[in-house]
């Protein structure tokens, strides 16, 4: 009768400890439950957030964009759209050109591709202003033979655009190129001789 009593009293002693740890666990998955639930809320802020971030880093750069193009191209009804979607849980933008004939007909599709070279090097250009506004980094940029493409014709309406968006954002712009024009339309430049002894600089009048 002893023995059987002091098993009871085992069994009964290692059901309790076994209850304690179920219950232990049942807390702990609960309190997980709970952390998860709270995380997945603040990824979903953070994404919200993000999506934001990048429409408002869109919109700023389409307006520079649109400003720049019809400087450029003032003769021409042409602007951007964004499309802006969500692929494998990140956010991806997609700029598309569009420009309004005389006829009213519309033609849209991306730069490089559908209307050469001359529009997709502005579009480069603006973009890469905008990374610098963005980053908050020195607003210097170097551009290297960035505009073969574009027409001479309009090589005087770039010029004049970036002078006023380098006064505008206390912007330079350094600009190696073989166009005279572009040199000459600069606020100041030089030619550029290469010696046996280095490159000698000569400041063109």
């Amino acid at each position: 009768m002893t023995t059987l009593k002091e098993r009871f009293l085992r069994v009964k002693t290692l059901q309790e400890t076994e209850q304690k740890k179920v219950n232990d666990l049942d807390l702990e998955i609960a309190i997980l439950e709970s952390d998860l639930d709270v995380k997945q809320q603040a990824q979903g802020v953070l994404d919200l957030l993000a999506e934001k971030e990048v429409e408002e880093g869109v919109k700023t750069y389409i307006s520079l964009l649109d400003e720049g193009l019809k400087a450029i191209f003032p003769e021409q009804d042409i602007s951007q759209v964004a499309e802006i979607t969500k692929i494998r849980g990140k956010v991806s933008v997609r700029l598309k050109t569009v420009v309004k004939g005389k006829d009213g007909i519309k033609v849209e599709g991306e730069g490089l591709d559908t209307f050469g070279g001359a529009v997709s090097t502005v579009q480069s250009l603006l973009l890469r202003v905008s990374l610098l506004l963005k980053r908050g980094l020195r607003p210097v940029l170097v551009l290297d033979e960035t505009f073969p493409a574009v027409d001479e014709n309009r090589v005087e309406l770039l010029v004049d655009f970036l002078k006023a968006l380098c006064s505008r954002l206390d912007m330079d712009i350094l600009c190696v190129s073989h166009n005279t024009s572009l040199a000459e339309s600069a606020d100041r430049s030089y030619r550029v001789k290469a010696t046996k002894n280095g490159a000698v600089f000569t400041e063109m009048s």
